[in-house]
C-alpha cells in the first residue's frame, strides 16, 4: 500500500473513531432529574445518541432571528438625545400595566454644553412603537417636560423589576455606570416603587471602577435567588467577562472569571460582555464578539447549566449578525457595524424578543460618528436551536426521572411543499398539508427496551393552543405513571425539527 493508501485508511478510521465518541450503545447509567421548566437542545446533556440528526441554528431554513421590518424602532429624536444605547439597557413587559418598558442611554454626538448623559424611559403598548413620556423630573433647556430619569450615567445601566422583593420600594433595581463623581466612580446600585422615581443607595459606588470595566448585565438566578452581574474585565490581556453575586443587590462578592476567548477564536477575538439569562431548565447568553481589528461587535450565543462555566453553542455562528444589507442591498443599515443585545429577553406570546442596540460605524468612531438606534429581532419560543432531520433519525436521551405526567414537544416542520414562506412556528404540524414528514415518541426503559403502551408507532401530538403540542399514546394519554421511574424518550422524525419537550 502507498502512502497515500496509507494515511487514507488512518483518516477514514480515524473519522469513524470520532462519530462514535458520545454515540456508543445504550447503557444504563445515572438518571437526570428534571422538573417542569423546558428543556432545551442547545447543548448535549440531555443527548446520549442520535442518528441523521443534526443541530442546527436555523440558517439555512430561515429561522434565525428575524428582525422586524420597523427597524430601527426608536431613533434619537428629542433636542436632548444625541445618539440611542442600550448597553445593554432593559427592556420588560409589565403584566401589571399591561405596557412594554424601556430604560436607555443617549449620549451626545457631539459636546454641546446643553446635552448630557442621560438615562431616559420609554413606553409601548405593542413593543415596537414607542412614547418617550413627559416625566417632569430633569430639567432641560429650561423645562421638565421630557423622558429624562437622571444624568451623568455614560453608556451601561441594567434594570430588574424584582416583584419578590418585599420591600415594595425596590421593585425596580438598577446597576449603573457612574463616572462624574471621580471619588465614587464605578458601578452604583439605585431602586424605584415605580421604575420612574429612583433613590441611590448612601454607599455607592457598590463595585468600585479599578474592580470592573465598564460593560456589565446583570440578572436574578430563580434558583439561588441571587442577583448576578457579568462584567467587562481586562486583567492582563483582552478583554473577558467575570461574574459577581449579591444577595440584595448592594453587597457584591466572589468575583471570577467565568467566559474568555480561546485558540479557536480569530486573533484579536475580544468579549466585550455577556448579556445572560435563566431561560427553561438552565441559562443563555448572548456573548458580544469583538474584534479588534474590523472594530465589529456582534452576538453569539453560549449556555451553561450553573452561570459559571459556559459553552460556545451552533458552532459559534453569530446569532444576532450584523446587519449589512437593507432593500436588497441599497444602503447601509443602521446595525451594520455593531449590535449590544439587552440583558433579558422578553418571552411574550409564543415569541422571544431581543432589543439591541444597532450602529452602524465602527467601535473606534469618534463621539462625533456614532449613531446609536434601537432594533428589535424576534424568534419563536425556545427556537434558540433546534435538532433538525431531513431523512428519519432519531434522538434518545439519557435516562430521566421526572414529577409530571403530561410530555409535551415544541417541533417544527422543515419547509417543503407548496408554501414554504410561512415561519414554522406560526403552522401545527399535524394540520400542515405541505409537510411529508412525521414525529413520533416512543418511551424506553433505562436500558433501552420499549415501554409497553408507549410505542413510537401509537404516539400522537395534539395542538394546546401555543407551540408546543401534547405526546399521547392510544389510551396512555400521560406519562404520569412513569413518574419517579428511570426511563429514556425517543424522538424518531423526519422533515421536521425538534426545539424542547417539558414534562409536567
Amino acid at each position: 500500500m502507498n502512502r497515500f493508501g496509507v494515511l487514507g485508511c488512518f483518516a477514514i478510521l480515524s473519522l469513524f473513531g470520532v462519530l462514535l465518541i458520545g454515540q456508543g450503545q445504550v447503557n444504563a447509567a445515572d438518571s437526570i432529574e428534571i422538573d417542569s421548566r423546558a428543556q432545551l437542545f442547545v447543548d448535549e446533556v440531555l443527548v446520549d445518541r442520535m442518528e441523521r440528526v443534526w443541530l442546527s441554528s436555523g440558517g439555512a431554513y430561515n429561522t434565525r432571528p428575524k428582525k422586524v421590518p420597523e427597524n430601527p424602532i426608536m431613533k434619537p429624536d428629542r433636542p436632548w438625545e444625541g445618539f440611542l444605547v442600550l448597553q445593554p439597557g432593559s427592556v420588560i413587559y409589565d403584566e401589571q400595566d399591561q405596557l412594554f418598558k424601556m430604560w436607555y442611554n443617549t449620549l451626545p454626538e457631539s459636546t454641546p454644553s446643553d446635552i448630557d448623559q442621560f438615562i431616559c424611559y420609554a413606553i409601548s403598548k405593542d413593543g415596537v412603537h414607542w412614547e418617550k413620556p413627559e416625566l417632569n423630573l430633569v430639567e432641560f433647556q429650561g423645562s421638565k417636560a421630557n423622558n429624562i430619569l437622571f444624568r451623568w450615567s455614560n453608556w451601561t445601566h441594567a434594570v430588574i423589576d424584582d416583584g419578590s422583593d418585599t420591600d415594595p420600594s425596590r421593585r425596580f433595581k438598577m446597576a449603573y455606570w457612574q463616572t462624574e463623581d471621580r471619588d465614587r466612580c464605578g458601578i452604583w446600585s439605585t431602586f424605584s416603587p415605580d421604575g420612574i422615581r429612583w433613590t441611590d443607595i448612601p454607599n455607592n459606588p457598590v463595585v468600585p471602577c479599578w474592580a470592573t470595566g465598564d460593560t456589565f448585565s446583570v440578572t436574578r438566578d430563580p434558583v439561588s435567588k441571587q442577583y448576578w452581574l457579568y462584567h467587562k474585565t481586562s486583567p492582563g490581556g483582552p478583554r473577558k467577562v467575570s461574574r459577581l453575586i449579591s444577595d440584595d443587590f448592594i453587597h457584591w462578592r466572589d468575583d471570577r472569571l467565568v467566559l474568555e476567548p480561546d485558540k479557536n477564536d480569530p486573533p484579536g477575538t475580544e468579549f466585550y460582555g455577556l448579556s445572560a439569562f435563566p431561560y427553561g431548565s438552565q441559562y443563555l447568553g448572548l456573548v458580544w464578539v469583538f474584534h479588534t481589528a474590523q472594530q465589529t461587535m456582534y452576538s453569539q450565543l453560549v449556555s451553561s447549566r450553573d452561570g459559571v462555566k459556559w459553552e460556545r453553542s451552533v458552532y459559534r455562528r453569530p446569532f444576532i449578525v450584523l446587519g449589512y444589507m437593507v432593500n436588497h442591498y441599497v444602503g447601509k443599515s443602521f446595525d451594520s457595524g455593531m449590535v449590544f443585545p439587552v440583558s433579558d429577553p422578553v418571552v411574550k406570546d409564543g415569541e422571544i424578543w431581543f432589543y439591541y442596540s444597532g450602529f452602524d460605524n465602527l467601535h473606534n468612531a469618534s463621539g462625533e460618528e456614532h449613531t446609536g438606534q434601537v432594533g428589535l429581532m424576534k424568534i419563536r419560543e425556545d427556537g434558540f436551536t433546534s435538532l433538525d432531520a431531513t431523512a428519519e433519525g432519531y434522538v434518545l436521551t439519557h435516562p430521566l426521572r421526572f414529577k409530571g405526567g403530561n410530555l409535551y414537544v415544541n417541533v417544527g416542520i422543515l419547509p417543503g411543499g407548496k408554501d414554504d414562506s410561512k415561519a414554522p412556528w406560526k403552522g401545527i404540524f399535524n394540520d400542515n398539508p405541505n409537510s411529508d414528514g412525521h414525529f413520533r415518541v416512543a418511551v424506553l426503559d433505562e436500558g433501552g427496551s420499549p415501554i409497553g403502551g408507549y410505542e413510537a408507532s401509537s404516539s400522537k401530538l395534539s395542538p394546546t393552543g401555543g407551540v408546543y403540542q401534547k405526546v399521547s399514546w392510544g389510551a396512555n394519554q400521560d406519562i404520569g405513571a412513569l413518574g419517579g421511574k428511570e426511563v429514556r424518550l425517543k424522538f424518531i422524525f423526519s422533515r421536521s425539527r425538534l426545539y424542547s419537550f417539558k414534562i409536567k
